[in-house]
């Protein structure tokens, strides 16, 4: 799902033994903590009256998560950067944003059944990491589809995500998951899950360069493939890519662009 960061976007994290010997589908306390490897990557295109602008933005980070006991809604859960790095801007002039004063310092809350992680506790963002994009708004990318059951064909996936950075920006997905076989993983007999669907990305505020206040809105088509550890009940990976279009505002000049996005991401459980 393309998550806009400049200009601009469930799981069982488990460990354990699976009950009575079957397949884990579930949430569940970690017995030790997980790490995750994420890249990810937008491209965004608009026309202005002057030429085509362009905004690339790309992320890759290291994430450390730890699920406790219970809580109100589900598990306790902790989320900590290892490292964050960042970029963004057109093809000419890129800059770089250094998260390595967020490291080590966690985002705390709850990781409901429904596969949602509700932050409640969160360390201070350093300015500049937060003018380039909402760190909380990548947990969502460490969360898989669950199936209601074993033997479900389909079911319904609903992801909801709201970022604050130099836009506020919100990405809702609605697609439909299912089971697409099973594969090996590192050595490890694996299944395959599949959610296909529409993402919405809008946002509004004032990026770095622009003329004034913007507001935009975009859709298009998302796919995620997500490897699934069964025996042990952990998402061992996940693969995206997403595409659509819309149009964005400038508010001062009441002047409406076309635009269009890609993007793509890559998670990768880390031993």
């Amino acid at each position: 799902m393309y998550r806009a960061t400049a200009l601009s976007l469930a799981t069982g994290l488990s460990l354990g033994c699976a009950g009575a010997g079957g397949p884990i589908y579930e949430f569940r306390p970690l017995d030790t903590p997980l790490r995750y490897e994420i890249s990810d990557h937008g491209h965004v295109r608009v026309e202005t009256p002057m030429g085509e602008q362009q905004s690339i933005d790309s992320v890759k980070a290291t994430l450390r998560v730890e699920v406790a006991g219970r809580a109100a809604a589900g598990h306790q859960v902790s989320v900590t950067y290892e490292t964050l790095d960042i970029w963004g801007g057109d093809e000419y002039n890129r800059r770089h944003f250094d998260g390595a004063a967020l490291a080590g310092r966690a985002f705390k809350g709850e990781l409901s059944q429904q596969g949602h992680i509700v932050v409640e506790s969160a360390p201070e963002i350093p300015a500049e990491i937060k003018s380039a994009t909402d760190p909380a708004a990548f947990f969502a990318d460490l969360l898989a589809p669950l199936p209601p059951s074993e033997a479900a064909e389909s079911w319904p996936h609903r992801i909801s995500v709201n970022s604050q950075a130099s836009m506020t920006v919100t990405t809702a997905y609605e697609g439909e998951a299912r089971f697409a076989g099973d594969t090996t993983w590192s050595d490890r007999a694996a299944r395959v899950i599949i959610s296909q669907g529409t993402s919405t990305i809008s946002g509004r505020g004032t990026p770095a360069g622009a003329p004034g206040e913007v507001v935009f809105e975009m859709s298009g088509e998302s796919i995620t493939r997500y490897i699934w550890d069964p025996v042990r009940g952990v998402m061992l990976a996940s693969s995206s890519t997403s595409s659509g279009g819309g149009e964005l505002e400038v508010l001062s000049m009441q002047m409406r662009m076309p635009m269009t996005y890609e993007g793509s991401r890559e998670v990768r459980l880390r031993p």
